[in-house]
């Protein structure tokens, strides 16, 4: 399956490939703004994406399978914007009804009604692609995770720096404390991406949870501002 963005991409691509599924397409490289220069990255983005959504939720939800073969008392958790279409297509692969979702904006309509603020979590994180951001937890899925009895397991688009993986982790944490939980409660089962940015970073190594992906991309590529010698 070869699906080429010539026509809507524009500049230099990676010709990113998963041969398990058969899998070809050109993604754009982006520069971002980093400290002292630029961030080069090769831009997965799913937004928007219906079939990649579906080609890749398939297969993740074909792994969780094998990895977590019993769902009951699991709770699924991702962040938006760019995996939450993915992660829809995972848990309606599964058979599982709802996911929590943190947000990446304060959103003031969910968290006051009449006469009492609804409880909320924002905890800071960041990522390549989003630098310093934070993550925010409402109500419903403040619930929806503090009603996990065996773990959670976590969707993502890439794994890389592990910033956004990071932000959740300290939700789950946070949860745990308000909730005075068992800290086996709300542990990670998993984590579950289409692609692993550059090399497995130190934050992932000795985890007691597995993380997995499809495909490979570059490590993003620091560009100097050459302006300032």
């Amino acid at each position: 399956m070869e699906i080429p963005l010539n026509s809507l991409e524009t500049g230099e691509k990676y010709a990113f490939q998963i041969p398990d599924l058969g899998f070809k397409a050109e993604l754009p490289y982006v520069r971002l703004p980093a400290a002292g220069g630029l961030m080069k990255i090769a831009s997965l983005n799913l937004v928007g994406m219906a079939e990649w959504n579906q080609i890749f939720g398939r297969a993740l939800a074909q792994k969780i399978r094998e990895s977590i073969p019993i769902l009951e008392g699991v709770v699924f958790f991702t962040a938006v914007e760019k995996a939450l279409q993915l992660g829809q297509v995972v848990c309606k692969e599964l058979g599982v009804p709802i996911l929590a979702v943190a947000y990446n904006r304060r959103k003031p309509h969910m968290e006051i009604e009449t006469g009492r603020k609804r409880p909320f979590i924002q905890v800071g994180g960041g990522s390549v692609t989003s630098g310093d951001k934070y993550l925010v937890v409402y109500e419903r899925d403040f619930n929806l995770l503090s009603s996990a009895e065996r773990g959670v397991v976590i969707i993502d688009d890439v794994i890389s720096t592990g910033g956004t993986v990071a932000a959740l982790a300290t939700i789950l944490d946070e949860i745990t404390e308000r909730k005075s939980l068992d800290k086996d409660v709300l542990k990670i089962l998993g984590i579950f991406c289409v692609a692993r940015e550059g090399e497995m970073k130190p934050l992932y190594k000795g985890l007691s949870y597995k993380i997995q992906w499809l495909g490979n991309l570059p490590a993003p590529q620091f560009l100097p501002d050459k302006s300032e010698d």
